[in-house]
């Protein structure tokens, strides 16, 4: 063991060792994922910093635990961002988990890793953006290896998104011939709030291009069903601006994360969190002032919607692959 793992290790046992008492086993690994991963050994995540590799390093080592299987052969799948001076490489987190029925169709879940890094000398830890996502995909990752879905699913720990949405863009760009294949993007980016949050907020595009209208119907009553829920109000749609000191931002949220670069190239999405809050990219935002059971509650909530729309896809699916059949073998005919 090097040394650098051996410390790590050494702080995975220390912080293991605070975890809350109470939950299902697998509630207290998800909260010690998010514990772990928005600590001070990780220097807040910068995009191509040395926390960043210690992030990839323990987001790796974890799907390895799990046996869940590096996408194409490998988990790292490096980029480049080119500058004047000099050039940063990042590098997404890509493991995939076969579905039942539908190998080659894929559902693809994204959250970040990377966040703002240190600056004067504080740590931007980042518990809420977006360790909490990422902890979510890895409570994942482990049930449906346990059970897989009836799509394949791609688990995509995206870098760079605090910087111009990289990790996303270069995920595009490196699985051009995969996109047809991808169905839905689920995004993930803010689940945890802040001690008062009670709202996780969702946008959706282009879900009637999965879901045929009835379908589309019973899954929003399904939504509605959610909202009940004690910790957690479901609730569609985010504020359309945020105030920081003085001024005020307007912001697009069809494009405020990762999944605006999926639709852009035709991915319907749904996309979860909590929008800005008083702890949002500052130093406050550390495991400690998150909203634990709204966040347990919420990745269950989302983990939910993910097995419903999987079984809701199905007839969708089905009718894609025998067109496709159909369409082949008119070409083979004609080539004959």
């Amino acid at each position: 063991m090097s040394l650098s793992a051996y410390k790590l290790l050494i702080v995975l046992l220390s912080l293991c060792s605070i975890a809350p008492v109470w939950g299902t086993q697998d509630e207290i690994k998800l909260l010690q994922h998010l514990n772990v991963l928005s600590s001070d050994q990780f220097s807040g995540r910068k995009f191509s910093s040395q926390g960043s590799l210690q992030a990839q390093s323990y987001l790796v080592s974890v799907l390895e635990n799990l046996n869940v299987p590096p996408f194409n052969n490998q988990y790292l799948h490096a980029f480049t961002k080119s500058g004047f001076f000099q050039s940063k490489q990042g590098a997404n987190v890509i493991a995939t988990i076969p579905g039942s029925h539908f190998q080659d169709r894929y559902i693809l879940l994204s959250a970040h890793y990377d966040h703002l890094g240190t600056k004067g000398g504080k740590v931007f830890n980042g518990a809420d953006d977006n360790a909490s996502g990422i902890a979510a995909l890895l409570y994942y990752a482990k049930l449906l290896k346990q059970a897989p879905l009836k799509h394949s699913i791609i688990l995509l720990f995206s870098d760079g998104e605090e910087v111009n949405l990289l990790g996303a863009k270069a995920f595009i760009e490196q699985q051009k011939n995969l996109l047809n294949n991808i169905r839905l993007n689920i995004n993930l980016d803010m689940i945890a709030g802040s001690k008062h949050t009670k709202k996780l907020r969702f946008i959706s595009k282009d879900l009637n291009k999965i879901l045929n209208p009835e379908d589309l119907a019973k899954f929003d009553k399904f939504q509605a069903s959610l909202k009940k829920r004690p910790n957690v109000h479901l609730t569609y749609g985010f504020r359309g601006r945020k105030r920081i000191g003085t001024s005020v931002n307007h912001i697009n949220w069809l494009m405020a994360s990762d999944h605006g670069v999926f639709s852009k190239a035709g991915i319907p999405f749904i996309y979860f969190g909590v929008g800005p809050h008083k702890n949002y990219h500052s130093e406050f935002d550390v495991y400690a002032n998150i909203n634990h059971q709204f966040f347990l509650s919420a990745t269950d909530i989302i983990f939910q919607q993910l097995i419903y729309l999987d079984n809701a896809m199905v007839t969708q699916a089905s009718l894609t692959i025998e067109a496709e059949k159909t369409t082949n073998s008119h070409h083979t005919l004609m080539h004959d």
